[in-house]
């Protein structure tokens, strides 16, 4: 059920968890489902259940716009022309599970190696079951099994909460966009669930079959739980701060969780634990800014990482139907009509299509070889070999040559916008292409003693060792241009229209400083690692050290045991030590679900 403030802060819970986005909501309603515990949920943004959020064809019109998205801008970037780069994350009941492009899959290499930064209990076996412990699997269609769709059921959960499925509707690229991958070299991928993702393949969604709508966080999992009287939500307050006791082990045990709401502070006490979807601190920034130290936790806020993107627009040859039809005012009308009667149309869809390739298959021999190289020598440096992070460096680098491992996402979007069109009717497509592990790490902290302040983010984005993450860009542009002229896309292409292939290095390089954006996937600043390697989480999400008092909302921090403390948890993508070469979406699922084993595995244990 949800209360108002003054109601909440009169309940009685046995779990707080701050955050109801992707996997906090999810968590808090698997732990509510346990009728003898109670659980309450404080999330800053409203519930919005409408077409914005629910038609998979509007996916990006909420990104950006304040009622849906926090709008985070990182500071200027100095390696990207200072530009200040947008972060959008969910500010709604549901989190970022409400805005996202809906793939869900995971690739097994990455979380098999995350055992070797100190990590257990997170490989692939286990994460896989709790991924399908999520997921409610529905066949593909005929048309999208013409389409590639993954089809075998062995790789997909069948009973769980978020109801997947591939798309019922394909834009005419999308064969074409095979054949052409095929061309390069690049396999159909029959069943990216399988952890295995490398290859061209069209994706899974978290798509309810029936009414071809979004399933996210809040109508999978909440809606499923909101009538029973043991799970309680305050949608827009502002949680402000974790109040702590001493122990007699001389650890920090959660009491009670302070938030604001209406220009009034609240305060509501809690029995065993609280699970933080959002954010946690570095003592020295906590001293500047003149915040109580609880824990000393330098690695907080720190370890920043995400999946850095560039895009490059084509105009197509002859007719064809593709997103910018949306853009005539009677085209978007009829096809709102056609989803609204039906649930069919381009609407009930949208880009469907993706290929994930390692670093041999888009850079040749000779230039990888070189580009290692001066990686080599950056790595040598003094700073990476005393590094707290060391681990990590090696399990990246090591990465680089696993032909199993994704270094780079090509995606194929129906539609470009470019100024200077000299054909009104013209359709066009937009190629974008995303680094999957790049090597720049950045942070993200408090800039005041209030929760109401937006942090600061850096990302480093193009700071990298060796300058990798530039060069592997642009290779990926010169890759991407090969695909545009290339077989059946090729054959489709009218003309590049920017960046072009005839530039110079310097002028693609110049292009990807002043096109390069987020991925939206920022992961890492509460790394689930050994303290010694600038942790913050055990491998059982609790917090080891101090809380930040502001931080970065929805999948930046949400959930695991932080060091230092008793009963405080951390559980989101904040809490993944190292990126991992896909769409985190459903392993921020399987998080919730193996949180909520551990938190229950646990009560057990005290019983």
């Amino acid at each position: 059920m949800m209360v108002s403030a003054a109601d909440f802060s009169q309940e009685d819970f046995d779990y707080i968890i701050i955050g109801g986005g992707t996997t906090g909501l999810a968590l808090a309603s698997i732990l509510s489902t346990n009728a003898s515990v109670r659980v309450g949920v404080i999330e800053a943004g409203l519930r919005k259940d409408d077409e914005m959020i629910l038609v998979p064809g509007m996916i990006g019109k909420a990104v950006g716009n304040p009622k849906y998205d926090w709008n985070f801008i990182t500071k200027p970037q100095p390696f990207a022309q200072n530009r200040e780069i947008p972060i959008s994350r969910g500010k709604v009941l549901g989190g970022s599970s409400a805005l996202n492009y809906m793939a869900y899959l995971a690739p097994e290499l990455e979380h098999n190696d995350w055992e070797k930064l100190g990590i257990k209990g997170w490989n692939w076996n286990a994460i896989s079951d709790a991924i399908k412990s999520a997921e409610a699997w529905s066949p593909p269609t005929r048309h999208a099994k013409a389409h590639n769709a993954d089809n075998v059921a062995k790789n997909h959960g069948r009973y769980g909460y978020v109801k997947t499925t591939a798309y019922s509707y394909y834009y005419d690229l999308v064969l074409p966009f095979f054949e052409t991958m095929n061309q390069l070299g690049v396999v159909t991928n029959q069943s990216e669930a399988s952890g295995d993702i490398i290859g061209i393949w069209t994706y899974t969604a978290s798509i309810d079959p029936q009414t071809n709508t979004r399933s996210y966080s809040t109508n999978a999992y909440y809606d499923r739980v909101s009538n029973r009287p043991n799970i309680v939500v305050l949608t827009g307050a502002q949680a402000s701060r974790v109040i702590f006791r001493q122990t007699s082990s001389s650890d920090l045990q959660a009491t009670a969780v302070e938030y604001h709401k209406g220009g009034r502070t609240y305060k509501v006490p809690v029995r065993r634990e609280v699970i933080i979807s959002t954010g946690i601190g570095n003592p020295d920034l906590l001293r500047r800014l003149n915040i109580p130290i609880k824990i000393d936790l330098p690695g907080v806020g720190e370890n920043f990482q995400d999946h850095p993107r560039v895009s490059m627009g084509a105009e197509l040859k002859g007719l064809h139907e593709t997103t910018d039809d949306l853009n005539s005012e009677t085209f978007a009308q009829q096809s709102l009509e056609q989803y609204r009667h039906s649930r069919t149309g381009m609407l009930s869809s949208t880009l469907s299509t993706l290929v994930f390739i390692p670093l041999s298959s888009f850079i040749p021999l000779d230039k990888m070889q070189s580009i290692l190289s001066t990686l080599d020598e950056a790595l040598k440096l003094p700073q990476v070999q005393n590094s707290p992070w060391k681990k990590w460096y090696d399990v990246q680098r090591a990465w680089l040559e696993n032909d199993g491992i994704a270094q780079l996402e090509v995606a194929l979007f129906p539609s470009y916008t470019h100024a200077g069109c000299t054909n009104e009717k013209a359709k066009h497509y937009t190629i974008s292409v995303f680094l999957q592990h790049a090597w720049s790490r950045g942070h993200v902290h408090a800039t005041s003693s209030s929760v109401l302040d937006s942090p600061e983010i850096d990302p480093a984005t193009l700071d990298s060792l060796g300058n990798i993450d530039m060069m592997m860009l642009l290779e990926a542009m010169k890759y991407a241009f090969k695909i545009m002229e290339t077989g059946a896309l090729g054959n489709l292409t009218a003309e590049i229209i920017d960046p072009k292939p005839s530039w110079s290095d310097e002028q693609l390089m110049d292009y990807i400083r002043s096109d390069v954006v987020s991925g939206f996937h920022p992961i890492g600043t509460a790394s689930m690692l050994p303290r010694s390697a600038n942790g913050v989480v055990d491998n059982e999400l609790k917090v080891k050290v101090n809380l930040e008092y502001n931080c970065l909302r929805d999948e930046l921090t949400d959930f695991l045991q932080v060091y230092g403390t008793t009963n405080l948890r951390v559980a989101d993508a904040s809490i993944f030590p190292i990126h991992l070469g896909t769409h985190p979406q459903a392993t921020l699922y399987g998080l919730a679900h193996k949180a909520a084993e551990i938190i229950q595995t646990g009560e057990k244990a005290r019983l």
